[in-house]
């Protein structure tokens, strides 16, 4: 009985395991050889108050893409982290080029870097990325952006051990 106990715990575990590997590579959210990436948004502290959104498209067609930057209000570990959507209704106003603060056009095959003015001064931010694929898709990206280091989580990094100490 304790056999058959650890094995169907073991069975789910390898199966979450390989779940969650499908997702780190990038197989969820309809995405598609060749699709746009916002590789990293970081948060400058400077004035004006911006974000440095990092956007690689592999494609081999330009693409159009809408950002807007809003403080964040929850604490870094209840967020979410970075997330993807492709919407089913995308004649939504918010989707549209105004809703969104910055509208630019993404070059094929190339990485972008663009800054993005904030609204309100502060040390965290969402990046909302609303990018136009080739075929008619529309991709939703929401990404975390703090001031200091890499967001791309949104959680917060590991102390550096002290020295001298064993």
């Amino acid at each position: 009985m304790i056999l058959a106990l650890i094995l169907v715990l073991g069975g789910i575990a390898v199966v979450v395991a390989l779940g969650w590997g499908l997702v780190a590579a990038g197989l969820r959210a309809g995405d598609q050889a060749g699709d746009v990436m916002v590789a990293t948004a970081q948060a400058d502290a400077g004035s004006p108050p911006s974000v440095v959104a990092v956007v690689r498209n592999p494609a081999d067609v330009p693409l159009v893409a809408g950002f807007s930057v809003r403080p964040r209000r929850l604490p870094g570990w209840l967020d979410t982290g970075m997330t993807v959507r492709v919407p089913r209704r995308t004649a939504r106003r918010r989707f549209g080029a105004r809703a969104q603060d910055t509208v630019v056009v993404v070059p094929a095959g190339a990485r972008t870097e663009f800054r993005l003015p904030a609204a309100a001064p502060g040390r965290r931010y969402w990046l909302t990325a609303v990018i136009g694929q080739a075929g008619g898709r529309l991709r939703v990206f929401r990404v975390p952006a703090v001031s200091g280091g890499s967001a791309a989580a949104g959680r917060p990094e590991r102390a550096a051990p002290a020295a001298g100490r064993s």
